[in-house]
């Protein structure tokens, strides 16, 4: 058993990576990490996990850094997450992190985005970019592996096949999201009796998940223009991008590329053309799975394309992706802990 240490355990994604944990064969928990909450039963702040952790309790980071680990989590507040990836480091302790502390390779970048200076730049040269998916064997040497942004992983996986190809000229991607993307601490945008049942843009043209996609793409900023709306579902993402091709395309060379990239992902999947009502994914598709899907239709000008991505944003976007990375760290199979259905309907 791998001894886990996990800091933030009382947020959203905290709590997916606690259920996480507890179905995880080879996984022992070992320190849910909490200041706000500690001596507190996790259960109180988890309900749905009384059963896992009846006994167990959020401790303060003091005790902690004391607890013995071969694997860290960290679902900590942007900014906050250096100050604990150092000390684990120098012990030789694995880390993933979950934050946007060690997503972004370049310090300018960082601060661009982030509005503020890293407080430990050294670590983005280490860190690896935690999407298996463009990044399966950097991980499995890697002792400090990123989160990846929901709303990024949403769009990288459904673009990736193309703009490895050279394929993108221009993409417009419209990501439609869910409430959990906002924490458990509401704000006026994302408490539920003023946003429930609403369709609200919240950021015409850019988002600082953008910084992501351009790094993980290899493609300039002037080709993207990323639209946020705010949907009437809890879990979820969808991304619609409205793509213009760099050269005419067949369909059937469409399907060619992405089966290509698509064909030994585990949790990726490509819908199918018909029945119609599903070539494109709803977020219900993939709740409570650590799956993506993607459907795509060419224009009959065989220029513009439209490509569909879904992805629970807790999971393959957040805590699901995390344990994943964990996963090839540690030489496990990258699929252990991870193979739940979704659950459908919600």
């Amino acid at each position: 058993m791998y001894r886990v240490v996990l800091w933030g355990a009382n947020g959203m994604a905290g709590g997916e990576m606690l259920r996480l944990i507890a179905g995880h064969p080879d996984l022992e928990l070992v320190a849910a990490v909490s200041r706000s909450k500690a001596g507190s039963p996790i259960w109180h702040v988890h309900p749905h996990l009384r059963q896992e952790y009846s006994q167990d309790v959020f401790i303060n980071p003091e005790e902690a850094f004391q607890r013995e680990a071969d694997l860290v989590f960290l679902a900590l507040p942007h900014g906050s997450s250096w100050q604990v990836i150092l000390p684990y480091l120098e012990k030789g302790v694995k880390v993933v992190d979950l934050s946007a502390d060690a997503r972004l390779k370049d310090p300018d970048d960082y601060i661009r985005w982030y509005e503020k200076s890293h407080g430990a730049p050294e670590i983005l040269t280490e860190s690896v970019y935690g999407l298996p998916e463009l990044h399966r064997e950097e991980i499995r040497n890697a002792r400090l592996v990123s989160g990846v942004g929901c709303n990024a992983t949403c769009s990288i996986i459904g673009l990736y096949p193309l703009a490895f190809e050279g394929l993108i000229a221009e993409a417009r991607l419209d990501l439609r999201v869910g409430s959990s993307e906002g924490g458990a601490s509401p704000t006026r945008g994302s408490h539920h009796p003023y946003r429930d049942r609403t369709l609200r843009v919240y950021e015409p043209f850019r988002h600082r998940h953008l910084a992501e996609i351009i790094q993980e793409l290899k493609m300039p900023e002037q080709a993207f223009t990323m639209t946020m709306t705010a949907a009437s579902i809890v879990r979820g993402v969808q991304m619609l991008g409205q793509i213009r091709l760099t050269r005419k395309l067949r369909e059937a060379e469409l399907w060619k590329v992405y089966r290509r990239y698509f064909a030994e992902e585990p949790f990726v999947s490509l819908c199918p053309a018909k029945p119609s009502h599903l070539r494109f994914p709803d977020p219900r598709f993939v709740v409570g799975s650590n799956r993506a899907m993607t459907g795509f239709a060419l224009h009959e000008d065989s220029e513009r394309l439209i490509v569909v991505t879904a992805i629970d944003n807790l999971l393959k976007g957040a805590a699901g992706s995390a344990l994943q990375s964990a996963n090839l760290m540690l030489g496990l199979d990258e699929k252990q802990g991870l193979e739940m259905v979704p659950l459908y309907p919600v």
